[in-house]
């Protein structure tokens, strides 16, 4: 692939990860006024992924993991070639493949396969978390030494950090209101990806 082909491809699939992020921020966010039979604070986001609506849940989850098994590949290719990181771009891909896991493990519910399901989830929802962190907090320091990256780096590592310890407050604090403490972290995780999208398009723009 040449340089404007490349150009084009990291400028694309980082448009898919803004287009997913706004998608996953509305509909998520409709979901949590349409079931009124789930209290939001208490109830993980994963539930609505069953019961009225959850099509439109389920949807956004797969587009969200194709975001980020393209958004592995364009951030890798964006970042200067010594800051790149082989270690971020196979977290945010694994985070890619794990996510339709979490989302497939929901239709089980009220089957026979219900208890397998429930284990599987249990294990991959905290996995696509840890993931994303990880992933997030390592591109953003690697961006704050790239010049076509590091304008508003520092917003990157303070959003990163954020969802970060948001995740870890709510593994080592026992008794908070799950539901709300999750869908915080999903809502920083959120803005990240949005930020780390427009950093991708920006530093790809052809000359």
């Amino acid at each position: 692939m040449n340089a404007i082909g490349r150009s084009w491809a990291i400028r694309a699939l980082a448009g898919l990860m803004l287009l997913a992020v706004l998608a996953f921020l509305g509909v998520c966010t409709a979901a949590q006024f349409w079931r009124t039979d789930l209290n939001w604070i208490r109830i993980p986001l994963s539930t609505y992924l069953y019961g009225p609506g959850s099509v439109c849940v389920q949807v956004v989850y797969y587009l969200m993991s194709l975001a980020l098994l393209g958004f592995a590949w364009a951030s890798f290719h964006a970042t200067a070639a010594s800051l790149r990181s082989g270690l971020a771009a196979t977290l945010f891909a694994a985070a890619g493949l794990i996510l339709p896991v979490v989302a497939a493990t929901e239709l089980f519910r009220q089957t026979r396969l219900g208890d397998l399901a429930r284990t599987i989830h249990q294990v991959a929802s905290p996995a696509t978390f840890l993931w994303l962190s990880f992933a997030m907090l390592l591109l953003s320091s690697r961006w704050l030494g790239d010049p076509r990256m590091k304008k508003g780096g520092r917003a990157g590592v303070v959003l990163a950090w954020a969802a970060t310890s948001v995740l870890w407050f709510q593994v080592l604090v026992p008794g908070l209101p799950n539901g709300l403490w999750e869908k915080l972290a999903i809502v920083l995780i959120l803005l990240w990806l949005g930020w780390a999208a427009l950093c991708v398009m920006r530093a790809a723009r052809p000359a």
